[in-house]
């Protein structure tokens, strides 16, 4: 008859049983305690790792060696175990005498007497310290942004999902989640290589760890996406002063191998909610991102429920254009600009149109979101050059001389180099010139954070021969060096600035100083909105070089432009100029 397990272990003790015990204490660390947690024996092992000596042991409890790693929950749930009868197994860290933190690998035996009653504890362990700092190791760097040495995406949904619950257990403790990207980085990346953009990336992350608290969380989300998650940060300054300082850090120009390089940014921000999830919070702080890109960027905004409803119709609108992108619903419509010295329309501005299925024919102002759209921007370029060589051709066919055409760039189109150059092919294989078109950027653009990119491609835009436009001029207070750093030709004043003219002297005096202002550094004007014979009259006596408005023509397709520009338009306004049907 075989023997049974317990007939084996007393054979091989009672045969050898100094053998067994020491490979009992070479192998592991042993205590044992009375019922009441007081250590009445240890091996050698226990007292080599822990530093103690036998005597400072004994009589002592295990709360001699307790690190302070575990809550208190964790021993309440490994006593309940042993009280009851029940073996615990669990990883423990120890802090032995010379302050020197271990871990063991740890199982809790109780020990009864011949009446079954536990008499006390028997805890073998074994050394794991290597093995836990290897796993701490390889949590952190699955945490970590290896660049930056911030938080990665992982890391952050931890921090952020940690902060909520913080804030559950102390509500009035204020907490914002902070997310922005850094507008110019892949300009950086594409003039000055990947280097650069890897110099800007860990330059703003040391900036970044600088200005919040060492307990507040910095996190590099992918690519130039960055996230802060903010509290303690708030007991040492309020929160505008932080945005400010936060915009000021974000816009510091880099120096990356002797040249100095520029981004800026702008910030969503949401309060940390305690009932909220993680991923409403995202989605929050990206609506109020998108919210201070629209406004122009280099600002922050904070989410509310407005703009949650606009996140949803934004959402809406830009479904229905990649529709409309497909479907071939955009077309391009073209208002005639008046030389008020000439008599002529020598100049047109493109202006997009929307043949939307359920709204009708939308101005660009109805659907400014998909212009800040970067993707969507992206499938309309190659549409849009098509429509201008179709317009050209028609133009080139039917007219001996086309009037310049004035081109609206955003700040994606700007730095959208293909699209740029995809139009300038366009415009070389019809034949015509750089020189015909005019390239007009807004104020709000240059206000929003002059990229050296930005700046850059200004520059080469005119060297090639385009005619440079500085729209909404005197709307965004730009300083009067963009007049002299900038090669423009021409500045367009706001139609918000003209209405009031016949009866308001100041609106006059406004609109004739900065005419004066634009003549003195020799560039033209032209001012639109123009509505009524009064206006022109009022605008050709203050020295206004054109006009353009729904007094002249209301926007319209190309083959009703050809109608306009055939005939002559009488400089005192009489006569009937067509419409758009």
């Amino acid at each position: 008859m075989p023997f049974k397990h317990d007939d084996r272990l007393r054979a091989l003790t009672h045969k050898d049983s100094d053998f067994w015990a020491d490979v009992v204490d070479n192998v592991l660390i042993v205590a044992i305690t009375d019922v009441r947690g007081i250590i009445t024996y240890v091996n050698d092992r226990f007292c080599e790792i822990s530093r103690y000596s036998r005597e400072e042991l004994l009589g002592a409890t295990h709360r001699i060696v307790n690190s302070g790693y575990h809550d208190a929950a964790f021993f309440r749930q490994m006593y309940r175990t042993i009280r009851a009868g029940g073996i615990w197994r669990g990883n423990i860290c120890n802090r032995a005498k010379d302050g020197t933190l271990y871990w063991v690998g740890t199982t809790i035996m109780p020990k009864h007497n011949a009446l079954g009653a536990i008499e006390g504890y028997v805890a073998t362990r074994f050394e794991i310290t290597e093995l836990m700092n290897v796993r701490d190791r390889l949590k952190s760097l699955a945490a970590t942004d290896p660049l930056t040495g911030l938080f990665n995406r992982g890391g952050f949904n931890s921090v952020l999902q940690a902060a909520v619950e913080r804030k559950a257990q102390d509500i009035a403790r204020d907490a914002f989640l902070m997310m922005f990207d850094l507008d110019g980085f892949k300009q950086i990346n594409d003039i000055h290589g990947h280097h650069a953009g890897d110099v800007v990336l860990k330059v703003m992350a040391r900036r970044l760890l600088d200005l919040i608290h060492p307990e507040d969380a910095a996190c590099r989300l992918g690519g130039d996406e960055f996230a802060l998650i903010i509290s303690h940060t708030l007991d040492r300054m309020p929160l505008p002063a932080l945005l400010e300082r936060l915009l000021s850090v974000l816009e510091t120009p880099v120096e990356v191998g002797g040249t100095m390089v520029s981004v800026s940014g702008s910030v969503g921000i949401t309060p940390i909610a305690a009932l909220e999830c993680a991923e409403t919070l995202q989605k929050s702080a990206d609506v109020a991102l998108y919210a201070a890109k629209r406004a122009g960027g280099n600002q922050a905004r904070m989410f509310d429920i407005a703009l949650h409803q606009q996140s949803i119709e934004r959402a809406q609108i830009l479904a229905d254009a990649r529709r409309g992108v497909e479907e071939d619903q955009f077309e391009l419509y073209y208002q005639p600009i008046l030389n008020l010295r000439t008599g002529q329309c020598d100049q047109m501005e493109a202006l997009l149109r929307w043949h939307h299925p359920q709204r009708g024919l939308l101005a660009a102002d109805s659907f400014r979101d998909v212009f800040l759209d970067a993707a969507l921007a992206r499938m309309m370029s190659p549409q849009l050059v098509r429509v201008f060589r179709d317009d050209m051709r028609l133009w080139a066919s039917n007219l001996d001389a086309c009037p310049s055409l004035a081109i609206n760039l955003s700040r994606l189109d700007l730095l959208n180099v293909s699209f740029q150059n995809e139009l300038e092919i366009e415009i070389r294989r019809q034949g015509g010139k750089a020189a015909n078109y005019v390239l007009e950027i807004s104020e709000s653009v240059l206000s929003a954070g002059r990229s050296d990119r930005m700046l850059e491609r200004l520059h080469e835009l005119a060297a090639q021969g385009f005619q440079l436009a500085l729209d909404d001029f005197g709307q965004a207070m730009l300083p009067l060096e963009i007049l002299r750093s900038i090669p423009f030709s021409m500045v367009k004043i706001s139609r918000t600035l003209v209405a009031g003219i016949e009866h308001s002297q100041q609106a006059r005096a406004v609109i004739a100083h900065l005419c004066g202002l634009a003549h003195a550094y020799g560039l033209d004007v032209t001012v639109g909105g123009v509505e009524r014979e009064e206006q022109m009259a009022i605008l050709r006596e203050i020295g206004v070089d054109r006009i353009q408005g729904f007094y002249i023509s209301a926007p319209i397709s190309a083959g009703n432009l050809l109608v306009v520009l055939e005939k002559h338009i009488p400089d005192t306004g009489q006569g009937e100029i067509p419409q758009d049907a």
